[in-house]
């Protein structure tokens, strides 16, 4: 009976202990500072013009980091997403930067900007990136074009992009969620983007 009462206890101890791990890891130190790439390490250089960061993540890797007060959705960009569900969330928001290496506009409306990280994001990509994005993230744009794709053009509809769209050659420096495209591969990617700064 007490040997039943004391794994009882110890089980409790545990599931309580994992659940509290569970909320800060992906809850408080989600809205905080930290790494935020799948693949083991940790993030000593927040880098970019509105981040700061460190620490390590659960997920593993480096890179994009943001401070809860600079990042935001304006116009509730996130909700004009189609097919939000294909999108895995690894991050809600993070900052990074690199040089564009080709943009692409698509049938939904959407424009690819395919970058080239700088050093202290490399780790965000991943092999599905390396093999069908030639090593760039990919920064999405949301609803930038009228969307010629039937089922992305209710998602477009009231909202306007702001975003500007670089060229390619143009340092950037992108804030938005952190994402695995399921439907490609499951290639990293920042979609939809919330903020651009070209230079």
């Amino acid at each position: 009976m007490k040997a039943r009462l004391a794994v009882a206890l110890l089980t409790v101890v545990l599931v309580g202990s994992l659940a509290s791990f569970y909320v800060y890891d992906h809850f408080v130190q989600s809205s905080g500072t930290g790494s935020t790439s799948p693949g083991g390490g940790s993030n000593s250089n927040g880098g970019g013009s509105t981040s700061s960061g460190g620490g390590s993540n659960s997920n593993g890797g480096g890179g994009g980091s943001t401070s809860p007060s600079s990042c935001s959705d304006p116009a509730s960009i996130s909700s004009h997403v189609y097919h939000p569900y294909r999108l895995q969330i690894v991050k809600p928001c993070i900052t990074a930067s690199g040089t564009v290496d080709r943009v692409i506009q698509e049938a939904d409306g959407d424009v690819h900007v395919r970058t080239k990280l700088d050093q202290a994001y490399s780790n965000l990509t991943n092999s599905a990136n390396d093999q069908y994005q030639y090593g760039d993230l990919v920064v999405e744009i949301i609803c930038v074009n009228p969307p010629s794709q039937t089922d992305a053009i209710p998602a477009c509809q009231g909202y306007t992009n702001q975003i500007p769209v670089p060229s390619a050659g143009q340092h950037i420096t992108i804030t938005g969620p952190y994402v695995l495209d399921t439907d490609h591969y499951n290639w990293a990617e920042i979609h939809p983007v919330y903020s651009l700064v070209i230079g």
